[in-house]
């Protein structure tokens, strides 16, 4: 659990006038890409898939080669279940899309973040995150990435199944969330050496953070407006560490 005290610190940092100014971009970036998104092919996408279900054709299902099941899915109450689910399933595809183009966006702004937070809270401490090179942190971020789609596609057919497909979702993308967010932070700020370190030693503390800011973030709307408030949060987390890890 993150510590109350330091919540009101980070509302603090976030409420400030350069930080408070910064949380606009990503929502403005996040919601101009899926409002060009939703125009460009989202309109067309819902009405064929209406219209395919009207006229009895299920997607991605061959009704010559599967007559008897496309029968009973297009049968009235399986047809609604159908449409509520795709629409359902849709929905959080949208948010969890969002939560992840605000992470993106923000990893570029997250080394001014540090320096906010570290100028107003730990003067004293010395940044030493020279051999975090940017080809480094890339590859780092594929591996992240790879390792994600792997885990997208075992949980891909759980996907059709009721209750089970909402967890089976939320498993690749906290992976990618948390993974992305911590290297993002934590390069910032550390050395590759003390980095590793510090996520091997404190990780049930980085976990517990990271889940409750990414459980926030299958909110509406609040994974692209406080993905600032989440990183000045794990900043603070980091910072704490490694004063703790050098004292």
């Amino acid at each position: 659990m993150i510590q109350t005290t330091l919540i009101k610190k980070s509302l603090a940092d976030f409420f400030s006038p350069k930080l408070l100014l910064l949380s606009i971009i990503p929502f403005l970036i996040s919601f101009t890409l899926f409002i060009f998104l939703y125009f460009q092919f989202g309109i067309d996408l819902v009405q064929n898939f209406k219209t395919s279900m009207e006229n009895g054709v299920v997607p991605f299902l061959d009704p010559d080669i599967y007559p008897k099941i496309t029968y009973i899915l297009t049968l009235g109450v399986f047809k609604w279940f159908f449409m509520i689910f795709f629409y359902l399933v849709g929905g959080i595809v949208v948010i969890l899309s969002s939560v992840m183009i605000a992470v993106v966006v923000i990893g570029f702004f997250t080394p001014f973040i540090v320096k906010v937070i570290r100028d107003r809270h730990y003067p004293d401490f010395e940044i030493q995150n020279e051999d975090f090179t940017l080809l480094f942190t890339v590859w780092e971020g594929i591996k992240v990435f790879f390792i994600f789609m792997a885990l997208f596609f075992i949980c891909l057919p759980f996907l059709f199944i009721p209750a089970v497909n909402f967890i089976a979702i939320n498993i690749p993308f906290y992976y990618l969330y948390h993974n992305f967010l911590v290297l993002d932070v934590g390069s910032s700020i550390n050395s590759k050496e003390e980095f590793f370190k510090l996520r091997k030693k404190h990780k049930v503390v980085f976990k517990s953070t990271t889940f409750s800011l990414y459980s926030l973030s299958l909110i509406p709307l609040v994974g692209m407006v406080f993905q600032v408030l989440f990183v000045i949060i794990l900043a603070h987390q980091f910072f704490i560490k490694s004063i703790e890890g050098k004292s």
